[in-house]
């Protein structure tokens, strides 16, 4: 028994159940720099007259019997994504237009007489933009914020939903 608790003591208490596998042993644990592993291109053997020979492409036998590459192997970790923070103070005052310009079409808008609403999400947050007009008749302009947690209570600064909002619009644009 203290043989079992020293060992679960020494590995963090990981420790899975016998007869189980960590299927995420190796694995890049960190969602903030995924990692890539390929296989490194071998150059062609040069001869004595100077004239590049293929190498031999067939893969060797390993002791079980199944064939394993020759070409080495690496992994590398993807940097994440850059992105200009935009700092939320200088939206204030900002017409509809510069602002969308500024963080792009908004997911959701609605319209409270003759205010609208601009909501923007993350994964972790919502971000909304308030318009007014300042006078009947002209456009409307960012006059206020708010930022909010999606799935608990706690609260965020409107500057960290809003970097979190344009992070997740970067990632989209470059993988599309």
């Amino acid at each position: 028994m203290i043989l079992i608790a020293t060992s679960l003591v020494a590995c963090g208490g990981n420790a899975l159940p016998p007869g189980s596998t960590n299927q995420n042993y190796g694995k890049a644990t960190s969602a903030s720099s995924p990692r890539v592993t390929q296989d490194i291109p071998k150059k062609p053997e040069v001869s004595a007259t100077g004239s590049a020979t293929s190498m031999a492409t067939e893969p060797a036998a390993s002791s079980t019997g199944t064939a394993k590459s020759k070409s080495p192997r690496i992994t590398v970790a993807i940097p994440p994504v850059p992105f200009k923070s935009i700092k939320a103070e200088t939206l204030m005052g900002l017409s509809e237009d510069a602002v969308e310009q500024k963080i792009g079409e908004p997911e959701m808008t609605r319209g409270e007489g003759p205010a609208r609403v601009w909501q923007y999400r993350s994964d972790d947050c919502s971000f909304d933009a308030f318009f007014f007009p300042a006078a009947e008749g002209q456009k409307r302009k960012m006059t206020h914020m708010l930022a909010r947690k999606r799935k608990s209570a706690d609260k965020i600064s409107v500057q960290d939903c809003l970097d979190q909002v344009v992070k997740a619009r970067a990632t989209l644009k470059n993988k599309g």
